[in-house]
């Protein structure tokens, strides 16, 4: 379980009604949105507590911090949380960061392999109107998802702040400076006894170290550069005085650029952001990502100019509209206070054509960011995979590490151990995951289809199951297996049967299940056949 707080940059982004509209809207999902709970609130429906929640913040107007809280709770796909344990867990984590009286509106997501909860928090006090900012609030969080993980039995997670590198990584997909230093090189960089050694174990791998501000940098060859206190503790710039001496920067002499000419280039090391995949090929697509981001940064810049240029063209004739109505108000016969009363008119108009422009100009702006923004190569897989492209879904699948955990499969699914389909069914689909797994709609419910297997959402109907095995039947076979608790094998079977779907099971109880239900439904369509034989 990892739990963290989610800061926001502007106090515009901060307003309470906005986070909650964002964590309630389903996005045209089907399981997006969970159990929606309101706690310390008077009213019971969202959009009323929502108005209470902000009128309590209006009561206080001399905190100038973000009078929001948002925080997530994240589990592992093999926990298993009633919703029960989960308002405990939601409960425990809010008292522990000093919001136990606060208002607060919490959401689950189902949309991730992560089940999730979003918890929007008034930091204002419904009753005192004071404003509570927790402090360190990383480190108690920390420490209270070691409690929870430990009552509550759930998968243990690093809450170290040391490994933010890792989850960077994992949240773009591409290797980051600071991983391929301590991957590639931290060994040799902790062995060296001089600066100069040092330089050159840096030059072997197309690094330097700079002084920066009142510290040091690693520098790569493509201008990346990152703190070496980042790097390992030891690589402070105190540390690295005290065990090398005064600082020294490199000195280039003949002797070592003969040395490092002379060294053959497939030897030499250096950074580059690739992706971090190992079973699976994806210089083709990284190389069409990359294209795809330049055009869309090309695309981007040529469009900016254009509306800088529309910009000022309408601005330029706003000027000469104003000038010309000045001119006509310069020969109007009137007094003195009439023609102040009119340069006062083109001057308000002008003012105004001049607000009206620069406001569709950062409009616009704005919208070509969001239609042309930069995206991670993680996000342009998963947009490729919902479009279809199956190569894309599965490079996803294979940085997926679930198969590598210990224990069995938590949740009702159905797959099969004949058939390993790597295919997604391309209609219907809802959204796909960093890690491949695709949710899509089949009948009145949703499938979550991680290559391997089908998992079924808790409250799916007999129709929708019989949707779902035909699914199934299609990406694996006829032969099934069945996993989960007994009353949904249970179900499966007798949908199965009713919707007279031609499938077996490997497990043998299951099978001779279906095969008596088939009997019966045989013998009672012979009863019913006979009784209307007599009658006629």
């Amino acid at each position: 379980m990892i739990a963290k707080h989610i800061p926001v940059r502007t106090q515009n982004a901060s307003r309470f009604a906005r986070l909650v509209d964002y964590i309630t809207d389903s996005q045209r999902k089907t399981e997006r949105v969970g159990v929606v709970r309101l706690s310390n609130c008077v009213c019971e429906n969202t959009d009323d507590a929502v108005i209470e929640i902000l009128a309590t913040q209006r009561m206080n107007m001399r905190a100038t911090s973000d009078k929001t809280y948002h925080l997530i709770i994240s589990f592992q796909p093999d926990d298993t949380v009633s919703d029960q344990n989960l308002a405990e867990i939601e409960e425990r984590l809010c008292d522990g960061l000093g919001f136990k009286d606060h208002q607060r509106i919490s959401v689950v997501h189902h949309d991730t392999d992560n089940m999730h909860v979003h918890v929007a928090i008034n930091k204002i006090h419904p009753e005192r109107f004071t404003i509570h900012n927790p402090y360190f609030d990383y480190a108690k969080i920390a420490g209270l998802c070691e409690q929870l993980e430990s009552e509550f039995n759930l998968v243990h997670d690093n809450h170290q702040r040391a490994n933010r590198h890792i989850d960077m990584e994992a949240k773009a997909g591409v290797e980051s400076l600071l991983g391929w230093i301590r991957r590639k090189c931290l060994d040799d960089i902790k062995r060296v006894n001089t600066w100069q050694d040092l330089h050159q174990v840096l030059k072997n791998n197309d690094l330097e170290i700079k002084e920066r501000g009142n510290g040091l940098v690693f520098v790569s060859n493509n201008g990346v550069a990152v703190k070496t206190s980042s790097v390992d503790r030891s690589l402070s710039k105190p540390n690295l005085i005290k065990r090398l001496g005064a600082f020294e920067p490199a000195i280039d002499t003949p002797q070592a650029n003969t040395q490092s000419t002379q060294a053959p280039k497939s030897k030499t090391k250096h950074y580059q952001p690739r992706p971090l995949q190992n079973n699976a090929d994806t210089s083709r697509l990284y190389e069409r990502y990359q294209q795809q981001q330049a055009n869309a940064a090309l695309l981007r810049k040529e469009q900016w100019l254009k509306l800088r240029s529309q910009r000022d063209l309408l601005i330029e004739r706003a000027k000469q509209k104003a000038r010309s109505k000045r001119s006509i108000v310069k020969h109007v016969q009137a007094g003195p206070l009439g023609k102040k009363a009119l340069y006062a008119t083109v001057s308000l108009q002008f003012k105004t054509t001049l607000e009206v422009i620069k406001r569709d100009y950062h409009d616009a702006y704005a919208q070509l960011k969001t239609d042309t923004r930069r995206m991670s190569w993680l996000d342009w897989l998963t947009a490729e995979a919902k479009n279809g492209n199956a190569e894309a879904l599965a490079v996803l699948r294979a940085r997926s590490r679930r198969d590598d955990r210990s224990g069995a499969v938590m949740g009702d699914h159905i797959s099969s151990v004949e058939y390993n389909n790597n295919q997604s069914i391309n209609d219907g689909i809802e959204s796909v995951t960093k890690d491949g797994t695709v949710f899509y709609r089949t009948g009145t419910t949703t499938i979550r289809d991680d290559g391997k297997r089908l998992f079924v959402t808790k409250h799916t109907s007999d129709d929708s199951l019989a949707d779902v095995l035909q699914v199934a039947i299609s990406k694996y076979g006829n032969h099934l297996s069945v996993h989960g608790t007994d009353a949904f094998k249970s179900v499966v079977v007798q949908a199965a049967v009713q919707s007279r779907i031609r499938v077996t099971f490997d497990d043998p109880e299951l099978e001779r299940h279906r095969r008596q239900l088939m009997k019966q439904v045989v013998f009672q369509k012979r009863s019913k056949t006979s009784t209307y034989r007599r009658r006629l």
